[in-house]
This record gives C-alpha cells, sequence and structure tokens, in this order.
C-alpha cells in the first residue's frame, strides 16, 4: 500500500458532515485545511478554530480556486461543498445546480496536479430518484427525481471523465440519510433531517410533527428511509482513503441496509418521553422518495464495514 499522507483539504467544512469530520480526523493526528464560502454555515468550535488552516474561498470562482492550488497541494481533497436539501435547492434552481457543478469541476481540474493526491466527493442516494422496495445497490439505475440528484449526478460524471486521464484515485460516496453528531456547533441553516425535527418539537414543548403522506406503498404508508450516523460516515471516509491508497477508483452507498418508517421513529421518540404525538399526513413534498434502503454488500466487502444494530434507539440516545 502506498504510504497514508495525513495532510486533508475538507471543502465545505464548515458545515454539518464536515464539521464533524475535521473533529474525527483531528483526532486521528491529520493535518486539516478547509475550504467553505460560509454562506450557509460558521465554524463555532474553539477546538476546532485553533487546529485547522482555514480558507474563505467561493468555489466557483475560477481563478480564485487556480490560485490556491498553485501553490498548495494535498494527500486527499474531501469534496463536501454544495448545495442540499430538496426545498432549499428548488428555491433558485439554476444558482444551486451552478454551483455544485462549477465548484466540484474547479475542484477536478485543479486540485491534483500531484499525482497522489486522492479525492473523496460526497454525492447521494439522490441519485437513484424514486425506487422500489428492492434495496437499492451501485449498480441501480440512474434516475433522479429532483435538481439536487441530478446536480449530484452530473458531478459524478465531471470527476469520472476527469480522472481517465490522470493516474489519481477517486472514491464517490452516495449518503443515505446522515444524522446524529459528535461535536456541538451551529448552523446558518438548520438541519431538517427527522431526527432533528422530532427532538425540536420536544425541546420546544408542542409535540407535532407532519409527515409527508400515510398512503404510500410501504409497510405503514409513511416514508422509509435508511438512517446513518454521521460517526460512520466518517469512519467510511478514512476507510475509503485508505482503499484508494491500495486499489482503484470506487463509487459506494453509505446506509446501514435497515429500513424504518418516519412513524416507526416518530413511535420510537414517544416510548422514550413517554408522550404521545399529534400526527398530521398532510403531503407536502410531491419530490420525495417513498422508500429508500441500501444494499450494503459491496460497502462491507470493500471496506470490511460494520453498522451499529438497532440504529433508531441509538440515536434516540444521543438526542434526548
Amino acid at each position: 500500500m502506498k504510504k497514508l499522507g495525513k495532510d486533508i483539504l475538507i471543502t465545505g467544512g464548515a458545515g454539518y458532515v464536515g464539521q464533524n469530520l475535521i473533529n474525527y480526523f483531528l483526532q486521528k493526528n491529520y493535518t486539516i485545511s478547509v475550504i467553505d464560502n460560509l454562506s450557509t454555515s460558521k465554524l463555532v468550535h474553539k477546538s476546532i478554530k485553533k487546529k485547522i488552516n482555514f480558507f474563505k474561498i467561493n468555489l466557483i470562482k475560477k481563478k480564485n480556486v487556480k490560485s490556491f492550488f498553485k501553490k498548495r497541494s494535498f494527500d486527499l481533497i474531501i469534496h463536501l461543498a454544495a448545495f442540499s436539501g430538496v426545498k432549499e435547492f428548488d428555491k433558485n434552481l439554476k444558482k444551486s445546480f451552478n454551483n455544485n457543478v462549477l465548484a466540484t469541476k474547479n475542484i477536478v481540474d485543479f486540485g491534483f496536479k500531484n499525482k497522489n493526491t486522492s479525492l473523496i466527493f460526497s454525492s447521494s442516494a439522490a441519485v437513484y430518484g424514486k425506487v422500489s422496495i428492492k434495496k437499492v445497490s451501485e449498480k441501480s439505475p440512474i434516475k433522479p427525481a429532483n435538481y439536487y440528484g441530478l446536480s449530484k449526478v452530473a458531478c459524478e460524471k465531471i470527476i469520472k471523465k476527469k480522472f481517465k486521464n490522470i493516474k489519481n484515485n477517486y472514491a464517490i460516496l452516495r449518503y443515505f440519510n446522515v444524522v446524529g453528531s459528535t461535536i456541538d456547533f451551529k448552523l446558518k441553516k438548520k438541519i431538517n433531517s427527522l431526527f432533528d425535527i422530532v427532538n425540536k418539537s420536544i425541546i420546544e414543548k408542542k409535540y407535532k410533527i407532519n409527515i409527508n403522506g400515510n398512503k404510500l406503498n410501504t409497510k405503514d404508508g409513511t416514508p422509509e428511509r435508511d438512517f446513518i450516523h454521521v460517526n460512520d460516515l466518517s469512519k467510511i471516509h478514512e476507510n475509503a482513503y485508505k482503499y484508494l491508497k491500495r486499489k482503484k477508483n470506487i463509487t459506494l452507498n453509505c446506509g446501514t441496509g435497515t429500513r424504518y418508517s418516519v412513524l416507526e421513529v416518530i413511535k420510537a421518540f414517544e416510548k422514550k418521553i413517554k408522550r404521545k404525538f399529534k400526527i398530521t399526513y398532510k403531503v407536502t413534498n410531491t419530490k420525495e422518495t417513498h422508500t429508500i434502503c441500501s444494499n450494503t454488500a459491496l460497502i462491507k466487502k470493500v471496506l470490511k464495514t460494520n453498522f451499529k444494530k438497532d440504529t433508531i434507539n441509538h440515536l434516540i440516545k444521543e438526542y434526548l
């Protein structure tokens, strides 16, 4: 295996996944540099601020990106920077789509002059679109149902095309529903994961929540998801980096292979706090995937990755 360098650049490092990745890699004694334009987040954790090299750069500005990499190279670039969340993304489709695609193109064009630099790109299960009850594998058809998913498909294509002609290796990680946190931090844009929404309702003592429909083709009629803890996701990034030093390029689903319905999660919270929620079932997002779950065969095979059982209760303990 090639020597595993410890000089890492994380784009979008001030975001939710980014700050957790920074915290994780700092504990492993990696040297961390971060690029973020701070449009949707802010680095507030003092222990992180003091230990990283931070650069406020807009990655869609070609000249700025070119200038940055002219004097610097890294062992690993983790490219997270992107507009995400379907509702937020759709508020300004052109801006959001161009941001994700142009930022990726600039990183790929200028960040890999050193042939030993590896890339990990944060993609999404949104590339699969509205799928059936069957678990999704990396070979499943790519049919995004929204422009956010389409932007990730476009970025994946940019990466694959570029890396055909260079010696560098890449890993494309398709995140499923990321939840949990290993650190305390604040974001300008609130995290809208199911667990955060339920937890907020409990904190505010409202005990009310809306589920996006209850007549779907799922086990209880409500949407179903595959939730992965952000700490497991952080470990996957490190293992993917190690894999790239031994092998060639890879695309991996990052889910646990366990499917939970939204109603199941809410009922688990109710059981824990011994109080019922007032639940409504108004459909507010027709583009939402009814059910999705990852086939974990490949990630378990190549990264030797195992996931915690009883994900819901494990997460609820962390949130409450």
